[in-house]
């Protein structure tokens, strides 16, 4: 009879072990294996500098190594399109600035489309755009460049991280607004763009601010404004574009994670509470406000509605500077 109870008893647990294992969520099982992080500019610009600040922390939180996979080309479309086409399993991750909503507005044949092929996931930071120059350039303010840019109009070219991207469209939109003529120099990524304006390659830089900053101080290059309407704190000796006379200039730079549309939801969400978690830790946010960036919250939803206020701005902008889709 004993037998015959111990029997029953093993076969009720098992049947409530495989009960539970059936109800687990699956975000409790994700992660099994490594996880890809494409990234889609070159080692050397913001992008990559932050997945790396994040990524040893998010391998310890996770329990499964983050690699990085730097996947530079085709204004960020190669990358972005590794990740859409990717299966939606939570494996193939995009780490990717907003040159993803610009480039919607003015890449016309891309093989893939945001909204339909990619879905928000966490946003991750948000940082200034700087306009830098090189030594060779005898300009300290934002009204000495504009002078100089008149005095030697087409001469100049400025640096950015692409064709369609923020950087390139808030070079545009402050030639407009300045009244110069600047010719644009696309770089497959901030990292390049940076190397030449360190070099002296080129005159001019409207980059993201985290790899100019140590160059700045040690003399190699000058930031002679902040695109944002507010002075950066670390640095508040440095003007914004909007206090230079371009009166309503606003223009920044984020960072966020995305996933192949049709990753499960609970697998979105667990990504989404590492990360939030990873960027709420002392060490981190330190780090990135060393580098001149700020941690930003939001969950996939809030992330999704930035996404798409992002591209009713950038296309806004790109009607009024009237550039041509391509």
């Amino acid at each position: 009879m004993r037998t015959k109870i111990r029997m029953l008893v093993a076969a009720a647990l098992a049947a409530g072990i495989a009960v539970a294992a059936l109800a687990q969520p699956a975000a409790e099982k994700y992660p099994r294996q490594p996880i890809r992080m494409v990234v889609t500019f070159p080692p050397g610009g913001s992008s990559d500098a932050v997945v790396r600040m994040l990524l040893p922390r998010l391998n310890e939180s996770l329990g499964q190594p983050v690699i990085v996979d730097n996947r530079p080309g085709g204004n960020t479309v190669i990358g972005a399109q590794q990740v859409a086409k990717a299966a939606p399993d939570g494996y193939t991750l995009l780490m990717m600035s907003n040159t993803l909503t610009t480039n919607e507005t003015l890449l016309t044949n891309k093989p893939y489309a945001l909204m339909r092929d990619l879905t928000a996931v966490a946003p991750v930071n948000s940082s200034d755009l700087v306009m830098a120059v090189s030594p060779s350039v005898p300009a300290k303010t934002v009204q000495e460049l504009i002078a100089y840019a008149k005095a030697n109009s087409g001469k100049l070219s400025f640096a950015h991280s692409g064709t369609g991207s923020g950087q390139h469209m808030s070079g545009e939109l402050l030639k407009k607004m300045a009244g110069v003529d600047i010719v644009h120099v696309p770089y497959k990524g901030g990292g390049p763009a940076v190397q030449d304006l360190v070099a002296g390659q080129v005159p001019l830089g409207v980059l993201g601010s985290t790899p100019l900053i140590p160059h700045h101080k040690s003399g190699r290059i000058r930031i002679i404004a902040f695109t944002s309407k507010e002075r950066f704190a670390p640095m508040p000796e440095i003007p914004t574009l909007h206090e230079s006379g371009l009166v309503g200039f606003d223009t920044t730079q984020w960072l966020g994670i995305l996933a192949p549309k049709g990753t499960p939801g609970d697998v979105i969400e667990r990504i989404y509470q590492e990360t939030k978690i990873v960027l709420g830790m002392p060490d981190v946010k330190q780090r990135l406000a060393q580098a001149a960036l700020q941690a930003v919250g939001g969950t996939p939803k809030e992330f999704d509605a930035l996404i798409r206020a992002d591209l009713e701005r950038w296309t806004a902008i790109a009607s009024e500077l009237k550039l041509e889709p391509q």
